[in-house]
């Protein structure tokens, strides 16, 4: 698939309805960035009106500290995930030329309890399996540190050298895993009776080959996303362009699918279609044998 075709037809969806689609595709945005600048204003005022150095704010086992970053966890997971949900339902309609998602408002799709549940689950499957797939990366990268701030010898320098490499193939892992589960509020909309779970390994199937399309398509759109201004239009394209080209791989599948299964099928027809001289002739070889 060729972004820059995929990125003309997005352009080409979003006209005339540029606006209110930046508007929804704004807002999960909006409330992650939310939440994180509240943990940093918490932890700013800790710091202000603590003892603790700067530094302890990143190890620190302080109760109050650890209360501010599970708080603020917990209230951005439950507020951006259903706003993704809802954000992605309203792209696929679109995307996919389904009227009946398109027409639903967009605080009727947000309210519901399936929503909340399905969104959520999908939230804590992936992030849990994300974190389990970041702790080799934590754990080579700390071996390193460690073995570098030693004096090395030849034993040691050998040992941080392993440690670096299996550090960087572990964080390689860990961003191929995350890309595998940027389908799955897309498939969460798509496939309305599948579980958050399947929806993980659906996803994973899914962009197995396919992830390159997503890292171009964040190339191309990463410069706008350091600019301030241009944030609400690069989020757009990019969603919107995501949302299209997921479409185009779930569509992919079923017809290799369908193909797979009428291939099949006219096998198993066309053996049946064996003469009943040829069928003689297996028994008598069956026979001998």
């Amino acid at each position: 698939m060729k972004v820059r075709e995929l990125i003309r037809y997005t352009d080409r969806l979003l006209k005339g309805r540029r606006t209110r689609t930046m508007l929804i595709c704004i807002l999960p945005v909006a409330a992650e960035l939310f939440f994180r600048c509240a943990e940093a204003t918490a932890c700013s005022l800790l710091l202000y009106f603590g003892d603790s150095e700067p530094i302890s704010i990143f190890g620190s086992s302080d109760p109050v500290r650890l209360a501010v970053t599970a708080v603020s966890t917990v209230m951005r997971w439950i507020t951006a995930a259903p706003l993704m949900y809802a954000a992605v339902y309203r792209l696929y309609g679109m995307t996919a030329e389904r009227s009946e998602k398109r027409c639903q408002s967009f605080s009727r799709i947000l309210l519901r309890k399936c929503t909340f549940r399905r969104s959520i689950s999908a939230a804590l499957w992936t992030r849990t399996a994300g974190l389990l797939a970041l702790v080799p990366a934590v754990f080579f990268g700390v071996s390193t540190f460690g073995l570098i701030h030693e004096k090395m010898f030849a034993d040691e320098f050998f040992a941080a050298a392993n440690a670096a490499f299996l550090t960087v193939v572990s964080v390689v892992v860990w961003m191929s895993l995350k890309l595998s589960f940027a389908a799955v509020p897309y498939i969460l909309v798509h496939c309305p009776k599948l579980t958050a779970f399947h929806a993980m390994l659906y996803s994973v199937r899914l962009m197995s080959g396919r992830k390159r399309v997503l890292l171009r398509l964040i190339m191309v759109y990463f410069p706008y996303m350091l600019t301030v201004v241009m944030l609400p239009y690069a989020v757009t394209k990019l969603m919107t362009a995501f949302s299209l080209s997921i479409d185009i791989f779930i569509k992919e599948d079923e017809y290799l699918e369908t193909n797979r299964a009428d291939g099949e099928y006219r096998k198993a027809r066309n053996a049946g279609k064996i003469s009943h001289r040829r069928k003689r002739r297996i028994k008598a070889i069956a026979d001998k044998a």
